[in-house]
């Protein structure tokens, strides 16, 4: 199946943020500016948890693997823009830290199920990412855990800690972690899109 990729089309009059899509209930929190989200999603269009699926609805940014290009494009809400992460996993990282620090919400997408290596250095690149911006190592994070089972389980964490416990989970395990980075950095300044902003 092949994808379209749309560029995003742009007003020149600026506005404020979107409203979120959907009302943030305790079980889900509200996606807010300067937060990264990294969640770890199946290519074959496997049914995302509710979570992950509130994230996408809400955030203003989504980077995504190319291998998930077509979850996106099917996925993506109107006003929000999409781009695929550099091949680069540290290039990634990068580009995702530089919209959260900006005050955007930022949706990282990763693959599900990648090597357990491979896995905890893409975090650990973000992790690194977020301390060279001056990120306090104490800074609280959320894990959610989506187990093969259904079960989920919420992990309150510390920042700094945040590669060692994804390290500790089995590959099978689908991950949503909860990044509040740049808390009370404001609304990005955004602008009007007519379409879903999938670049390519």
């Amino acid at each position: 199946m092949s994808t379209t990729l749309i560029a995003p089309a742009i007003r020149a009059a600026e506005l404020a943020p979107r409203p979120p899509a959907s009302i943030p209930t305790p079980s889900l929190p509200a996606v807010a500016p300067g937060q990264l989200w990294l969640i770890e999603a199946a290519a074959d269009g496997a049914e995302l948890h509710a979570l992950s699926r509130h994230a996408l609805d809400d955030a203003n940014v989504v980077i995504y693997d190319r291998s998930l290009a077509d979850r996106v494009s099917l996925a993506l809400p109107l006003g929000t823009y999409a781009e695929p992460a550099p091949a680069r996993s540290d290039a990634a990282a990068s580009r995702s830290v530089h919209f959260a620090r900006d005050g955007w919400s930022v949706v990282r997408l990763l693959p599900a199920r990648l090597p357990s290596r491979e896995r905890t250095r893409r975090v650990q690149d973000i992790v690194d990412e977020l301390a060279a911006a001056k990120v306090a190592g104490r800074l609280p994070v959320t894990i959610v855990t989506h187990g093969a089972d259904g079960v989920e389980e919420r992990i309150e964490a510390r920042f700094d800690d945040l590669a060692s416990i994804v390290a500790s989970h089995p590959r099978d395990t689908l991950l949503t972690i909860v990044i509040d980075a740049f808390a009370g950095a404001g609304a990005a300044r955004l602008h009007a899109v007519a379409a879903n902003g999938l670049a390519g």
